[in-house]
């Protein structure tokens, strides 16, 4: 019978110290094996691929994939296999072995963007990905050297923390590839941005970070367990910022809810939506002492005030407007809040 990894028979090692015994997903019967010496693997679902020529370990998985893709996309890996320092003296089922220390959804995720075997996952018929899956994939890109793939998450990861008003404004209510990252995922995204030299990343990257208060210093946490935090240098550029922030906070809800132009020429109900607007504006000053999120919209707030208060939609669209623009003036000044031109951080606030 031949050594076909298909066979109810499971092929094995014998020039390593201690045989590999890889096994198909759910299969338990490894256990006595390990008992006699051997080191049990499981196939991954997706990356197991039967006419694959190479064989990679990462924590208990086992991935079988095309050395030639490798490769041809990642020097580290070509480097590894030209000079022989990639470790390859064990074979299963003739094919060469290497071992990873990389976490095993981290590969999983990096090997998705060099050979996609993972089914997508669709909603709206726009492929979805979330952070963590592209956090993982950059840095063993990044690690491996496969510049292609660095360049196609930080496209992904640039449509979210962009330079662009009009695709923030919209990232909440529009369709992206990449789900709205966790507030903590910024501190992950300052570290990209900086490894890669994307100034357009950092301003809203930075600004998120200094929404989260407290929670800045216990950083981003990895799929390992492990933290992931800011340089000091970053942290004490948001530790200063909080405060420049927060004054922008206050000015920016006493333009929006205290407008001398209110109520609007289309208003029915005058006197009502006057009593409405300072009702909403003292509704923002619970939430502003101690804030920064400046560039949080009050769409939504604003939506369930004007029905609990009875503001017509007329005031409601003036002061929805008003938000929006008060916004965008911000935005602009977003880059030099942190030290950087609007020039080199490619920074509009333009309307399209």
């Amino acid at each position: 019978m031949t050594d076909d990894p298909r066979s109810p028979k499971r092929p094995r090692l014998s020039v390593s110290p201690r045989a590999i015994l890889i096994v198909s997903p759910g299969d338990s019967s490894g256990s006595e094996s390990d008992a006699a010496g051997e080191e049990k693997y499981t196939r991954d679902l997706d990356f197991w691929l039967d006419d694959g020529n190479l064989i990679l370990l990462a924590g208990r998985s086992a991935f079988r994939v095309y050395r030639g893709l490798l490769v041809k996309n990642s020097p580290v890996f070509a480097d590894m296999f030209t000079t022989g320092s990639a470790g390859a003296t064990e074979t299963f089922d003739n094919c060469p072995v290497v071992r990873l220390a990389d976490h095993p959804q981290n590969l999983r995720d990096f090997l998705q963007y060099l050979m996609p075997c993972s089914a997508l996952v669709l909603v709206e018929e726009v492929p979805e990905c979330r952070f963590e899956q592209l956090h993982a994939a950059f840095h063993l890109a990044h690690k491996y050297q496969c510049q292609d793939v660095e360049a196609r998450i930080l496209f992904v990861l640039k449509k979210f923390y962009t330079s662009n008003f009009n695709d923030h404004d919209r990232y909440a209510t529009s369709k992206y590839t990449l789900v709205p990252p966790p507030p903590q995922a910024a501190i992950a995204a300052v570290n990209i941005a900086r490894l890669t030299s994307t100034l357009s990343m950092l301003p809203f990257a930075l600004y998120l970070v200094c929404t989260l208060e407290g929670r800045a210093v216990d950083g981003y946490e990895r799929r390992d367990g492990s933290a992931e935090h800011l340089s000091a240098e970053d942290l004490k550029l948001c530790m200063n910022a909080r405060g420049t922030l927060a004054w922008e906070l206050a000015a920016l809800t006493k333009t929006v809810f205290s407008s001398t132009e209110y109520p609007s020429l289309q208003c029915m109900h005058p006197d009502s939506c006057v009593v409405a607007e300072d009702t909403m504006f003292c509704e923002t000053q619970e939430s502003v002492p101690g804030g920064c999120d400046v560039l949080e919209s009050y769409r939504e707030s604003v939506d369930e005030w004007a029905k609990a208060y009875g503001m017509c939609k007329g005031c409601k669209r003036k002061l929805l407007a008003r938000d929006r623009e008060e916004r965008r003036k911000m935005w602009i000044k977003l880059p030099g809040v942190f030290g950087f031109t609007v020039q080199a951080c490619g920074f509009t606030n333009v309307d399209e």
